[in-house]
Formats: C-alpha cells, sequence, structure tokens
C-alpha cells in the first residue's frame, strides 16, 4: 500500500496587548510566563463522512468523474502518452498480421476434449465472477471498515464497466468482425451488423480486474499474478474460437489503460480528502502584557 506524503506548513502569529494603562513599577517583579495550549485536528478523512468520495451516495458522482477523465484523457496527453498509444495501436495490428490466422489454425486443429475444460473454467474469471470479486471486495472493505479495502472494489467495478461501455462495445460494435467460429476468416469484419470480436469483452474485464489490483497492492508478485491470470483468460477465450489473438491483446490493453487511469485519478481524489489539517491555540501571559499564538499545519 503506498502511503501518501503531507506537506507540513505552520503559520503562527502572536498579538501582544497592553495590560495596564497605569505606569509600571521601577522594579516589577518577575512574573511567571503561564502559557495554555489547546488544538483542534481536523483529518484523516473519517469513512462515510460527506467529503468521502467512497461513500456510497457519493459513487455516482465519482463514476461521472471517471468517465469524464478518461474520455478527456487524449487532451491532456503528452508526447511519451502518444507514443505509448501508437504503440499499443502497432502491436494489435502486428498481432492481427501475424498471429490471427496461424493461431486459429493450431486450436482448430488440436482441439481436445481436456483443453476444453480447462478454457471454459479459466474464461469464466472474465465474465460474472469477475464481478462477483468486485463487489464481494466493496463489500469486505466497509463490513471491516478498511478504506484500501473499499476504494479496492469501488475501482474495479467502475474501470470494469467504464472499460466495456466506453470502449469495448463501441468497437464490438463499430468493426463488426466474425468470430473464429464462424469460419469466415481472420479478416471478415461488418461494421454495425452484429458480430463482435474484436476486442474481446472477456479479457477486457479480466485485465482490468488484475490492473486495479496491482495498482493498490504495488506488490510485485501481485502483479506478476494477476496479469498471468488475465492473461490465461485472453487465451482461453482463444482456445474456444470467440475470439482471434489481436482480439485479446486489444482487450488486455484497454483493460489495463482504463484500470490504471480509474485508480491514478480516485486516489487523488482520496489524497486531497485525505489532507490532514491540525490547528493549535495557544493563549501567552507574561510580563508586560498577553496575547497568544496560533498556529496552522497541512
Amino acid at each position: 500500500m503506498r502511503r501518501l506524503s503531507i506537506c507540513t506548513l505552520a503559520l503562527s502569529s502572536v498579538w501582544m496587548f497592553a495590560e495596564d494603562a497605569a505606569p509600571a513599577p521601577a522594579n516589577p517583579e518577575p512574573r511567571p510566563v503561564e502559557s495554555v495550549s489547546k488544538s483542534l485536528v481536523i483529518g484523516p478523512l473519517v469513512m462515510d463522512s460527506p467529503s468521502d468520495p467512497d461513500r456510497f451516495s457519493n459513487l455516482p458522482r465519482l463514476v461521472l468523474d471517471d468517465a469524464g477523465h478518461l474520455i478527456t484523457a487524449p487532451a491532456r496527453w503528452d508526447r511519451s502518452d502518444w507514443l505509448m498509444a501508437g504503440a499499443g495501436v502497432a502491436l494489435v495490428a502486428g498481432t492481427a498480421v501475424t498471429l490471427d490466422r496461424s493461431t486459429a489454425t493450431y486450436v482448430t486443429n488440436h482441439a481436445n476434449a481436456s483443453s476444453d475444460r480447462v478454457a471454459k473454467a479459466v474464461q469464466n474469471l472474465g465474465g460474472a465472477p469477475s464481478v462477483l470479486i468486485a463487489g464481494g471486495t466493496y463489500l469486505a472493505g466497509v463490513v471491516f471498515k478498511d478504506p484500501e479495502i473499499r476504494a479496492t472494489g469501488i475501482d474495479t467495478m467502475a474501470t470494469m464497466g467504464l472499460a466495456q461501455i466506453l470502449i469495448a462495445i463501441p468497437l464490438k460494435v463499430a468493426t463488426g468482425r466474425s468470430r473464429p467460429s464462424a469460419g469466415l476468416g481472420a479478416h471478415d469484419f461488418h461494421p454495425f451488423k452484429g458480430s463482435q470480436s474484436f476486442p474481446s469483452g472477456h479479457t477486457t474485464q479480466a485485465f482490468a480486474l488484475a490492473s486495479v489490483i496491482s495498482e493498490h497492492a504495488d506488490r510485485p508478485w501481485v502483479s506478476c499474478l494477476s496479469y498471468g491470470l488475465a492473461g490465461l483468460v485472453g487465451l482461453a477465450r482463444v482456445e474456444q474460437r470467440q475470439h482471434f489473438m489481436s482480439d485479446v491483446v486489444a482487450g488486455g490493453l484497454i483493460g489495463t489503460f482504463v484500470g490504471k487511469s480509474v485508480v491514478s485519478y480516485n486516489q487523488s481524489l482520496r489524497a486531497k480528502a485525505n489532507s490532514k489539517v491540525s490547528f493549535s491555540f495557544s493563549p501567552v501571559v507574561q510580563p508586560g502584557g498577553y496575547g497568544f499564538s496560533l498556529a496552522m499545519k497541512f
């Protein structure tokens, strides 16, 4: 778990007032300095407080903010971001040209009952069970009052929904690619005619789950395990002749991109809400006057 550093700024002021208009004695007796200090601390953020972005009543707004952040992301990209996006497109295109036909042929010629059973079991991780995992994670965070677990569940559900609604489903409809099981070849496209092979929705879902878990856990072994399982989902869909290899590569890139973007943006919102602010108030009484000191740290 990453720990957010909190910058501290102290602002302090002292006002001194005359204690009495009467002239002070020539040799005043020393008086002890009296100081009373009181402090008020606001934060860190309490779960389910009105400013908590993960509060149940705030979730619709959080998801809408995530959607807006994703839609407008290209406007904020710099040169390196565009190069990475270009590399992703090139990877998908290269896979389509070099691997789609050969892998589809291999799977067709080497299909057997054993691999079919395994593939059917593995591909479920990109279906309804992934939604149950996300929902269960959220509920566990609520029940055990763990904001990090709750945030992981929220980010997973948001990532899955947005990746499908904003990118995967529109691409499926727009490209209209036939599935391998149709036997029409790797380059049969009929835009807006009902075929939905590109990209793989199961793979998108699996990589959405993997990327969010990886970002929140921030542990190499968790990342390897998460992405490894997600990759197996993609291979299972190829084995089932539901997708070409480029379909699963595209789905993996979409799920990963959306997952990383959602987590990064939502964590920044949580960091703002979790900023700790403290005030300290110290009345001061000393020879010749009195006053107070006020300090604020955030």
